[in-house]
Parts: C-alpha cells; sequence; structure tokens
C-alpha cells in the first residue's frame, strides 16, 4: 500500500527505558559459557555493547505512562487536547484491556479521548504512523498520541546466547499534530514469514507441525521453550537485507527524490552488520544513515525509530524511515521535520506515580 499526506507532522518524540542495564561483557560467564570467541562474535555482528531490561514489576506501560508524561512537559502540550491514542506493541500489560485503555487510565485523559492496540513488530513506528496520519489527512482529529514499543526480554531465556543479548527494551511516546506538510508511505506485508519471528504457545492457539513446516521451532532446550521467542537469523537477515534495500529505493522513486535530496535514511537498528549492508548496497554516505543506537540498546524493536530520532537531537530536516519485521512487515517513509520539532535524551525509567 502507498499514499501521500499533506495535513500532518510529527511534532515531538520521548523515549523511556527500563533502569535495569546490562553490559555484554558482563554476560561472558552465565550466557556464552565462557565462550570467548562467540561474545566477540557477536559483538562484531550485531554492534551491541549495552541494553536496559524490564524486570518483572515493570511493564510495557509503566514505560508509556513516563514517556508520554515526559513527552507534554518537552512540548508543553495539554493531554485534554488529544483526540486519540494507538498503542503498538506485541507485549500488552493485559490481553484484555488494551494498553491504549489502560494508559488513557494512567494519563487521566477526558472520555472523547478514544484509543486502541495494535499489534505490530519492528516495523510497527511507521505503521502506526501511517494509522495517525490517515485520520489525520481526513480531518478526523487534531491530535494524537502514539505509543510504540516492547518488554520483548520477558519473551527470552535471559540464557539464551543468541537472543538474549540482542534486544532491549523500551516505549516511544510520539504527539501527531495537524500541520502543512507533504509525507510520503509505502507498506507491505507477506504472511508467508509468518514462522521466522514467533512467540509460538503464549497466546490462544498452539503452532504445531499443521501450521508451519519449520521443524526448528519445535527443537527445544533449556534455553529456548515454545512460550518463548523463536527467530529464523538467517532468514531474517536475508529477508530484511532484499526487501528493505527495496523498498528504500521504491520510496525515492515515490517521493520523487534522489540520494541526495534526503537528508537523513534512519533505519530499524536490528543488527549493525545488516544497517552496514544495507546502506553500501544502496551506495548511501554513511554519514546520513547513523547506525549506532544497538552499542547502547540492543534492538528496540518498534521504538527503534524514534530512539534513534531522540539520540540524532536535530530538527527542521527530511528523512527516510525505514524498518522490517516479524510477520513479515516492512517498509519505509518519506517525513518532513519542522523546526519546532522536538525530542529529549532517552529517559531511564524511574517510577514515577500517576499524575
Amino acid at each position: 500500500m502507498k499514499a501521500s499526506f499533506n495535513k500532518a507532522k510529527i511534532a515531538g518524540i520521548s523515549v523511556c527505558v527500563p533502569n535495569k542495564c546490562i553490559n555484554i561483557d558482563d554476560c561472558l560467564e552465565d550466557v556464552f559459557q565462557n565462550d570467548v570467541k562467540m561474545l566477540k562474535r557477536m559483538k562484531k555482528i550485531s554492534g551491541i555493547q549495552e541494553r536496559f531490561i524490564a524486570d518483572e514489576n515493570i511493564s510495557t506501560t509503566d514505560l508509556a505512562y513516563e514517556a508520554s508524561v515526559n513527552l507534554f512537559k518537552i512540548l508543553d502540550f495539554d493531554k485534554n487536547e488529544l483526540d486519540m491514542v494507538i498503542f503498538v506493541t506485541q507485549t500488552p500489560d493485559f490481553f484484555m484491556p488494551s494498553c491504549a485503555n489502560y494508559l488513557h487510565k494512567r494519563l487521566n485523559l477526558k472520555p472523547q479521548t478514544i484509543t486502541f492496540d495494535v499489534n505490530q513488530a519492528c516495523s510497527g513506528y511507521l505503521y502506526g504512523l501511517f494509522i495517525a496520519f490517515s485520520f489525520l489527512e481526513n480531518q478526523n482529529a487534531k491530535n494524537i498520541l502514539l505509543i510504540c514499543g516492547d518488554t520483548l526480554s520477558k519473551t527470552i531465556n535471559p540464557l539464551n546466547a543468541n537472543l538474549a543479548p540482542i534486544f532491549g527494551d523500551g516505549v516511544s511516546a510520539t504527539l501527531i499534530s495537524c500541520a502543512n506538510e507533504k509525507s510520503f508511505f509505502k507498506l507491505y506485508s507477506n504472511g508467508e514469514g509468518f514462522d521466522k519471528l514467533i512467540i509460538p504457545n503464549r497466546a490462544f492457539a498452539k503452532l504445531d507441525e499443521n501450521k508451519s513446516s519449520n521443524k526448528e521451532i519445535f527443537q527445544t532446550n533449556e534455553y529456548r521453550s515454545l512460550d518463548n521467542l523463536y527467530m529464523d537469523g538467517a532468514e531474517i537477515f536475508n529477508q530484511a537485507l532484499n526487501l528493505e534495500s527495496k523498498s528504500i529505493k521504491e520510496m525515492l522513486d515515490f517521493c520523487e527524490k534522489s540520494k541526495d535530496d534526503v537528508d537523513y535514511f534512519l533505519l530499524h537498528q536490528s543488527n549493525q552488520f545488516l544497517v552496514d549492508s544495507i546502506i553500501n548496497d544502496l551506495g548511501i554516505d554513511s554519514s546520513k544513515a547513523p547506525n549506532f543506537l544497538m552499542s547502547k540498546y540492543a534492538n528496540l524493536s518498534a521504538c527503534s525509530l524514534p530512539a534513534l530520532l531522540c539520540e540524532i537531537q536535530k530538527n527542521d530536516f527530511n528523512a527516510i524511515l525505514s524498518a522490517f519485521g516479524a510477520g513479515y512487515a516492512w517498509g519505509s517513509a518519506y517525513i518532513n521535520f519542522d523546526k519546532n520539532f522536538k525530542t529529549d535524551t532517552i529517559s531511564i525509567y524511574k517510577g514515577e506515580k500517576n499524575d
């Protein structure tokens, strides 16, 4: 699906991560079983050094609440002006009700502010923006709060050397408001890859060999059960490299821009080697494609792109945002950020009480 919009902008972004920081070098004994070569290989390919993870007392909505409160402060925004809350996550606090409803209570929003959740993975920020921009384009809303992020560490055995070091936890809050700004989106899905990145048995159906021919999923061990996240790393890498590169090329054609016209290419920070490979494949100047977030926060899933925007601390620029994630679901967007666009440095969870 492709679409262009003329009546929405990203006003500001805030990101909150949990307060437990893990340095990968401290995982040599417990996680990597004193295999120094394995540790060095993981660091070289992924770029990981540190990550922040949530303990059992910190939920996705806890992080969303603090990110939202901070966002309202930096923008001096009255929460009573919100028309909608869109909450994109794969790790909800509860199966019922939605995280968006729970956040509505936590923020003490007015009844006229509608809320709903979206289950989407690493491309979730693009999907969330697309939904929000669509509502604003039709003049059905003026201000929308978009929440994106997960506590994926809770889906992984902490001693799983292949997956535990890769994912960090974090949640973003983005305010999308009415404005005369041009933007472009191209989004894609292919359900054939649904079982390449999956938590098989944690919801209301159990994956079996009638639903998936991927026998590797069912090969459990002491470090992964069917309640834990499974990832076919090689297949995910190959698909992301191919499809994300193609998506960015198609976006340049769609928005009628050259690579020189684009100030930044902001790619989902899943793997440092993967991002470098996409940059090289497209012939993008590396100074336009920051690739450092993994070293500080690991893979933040749908929170990755807003976190990257917070880290570069810029305004008055344009960018192509791109991501690939579970499903498969992927896409790109060309967005203008005006001179009033605001972000803050990524904050550490303080456990503040509700307002």
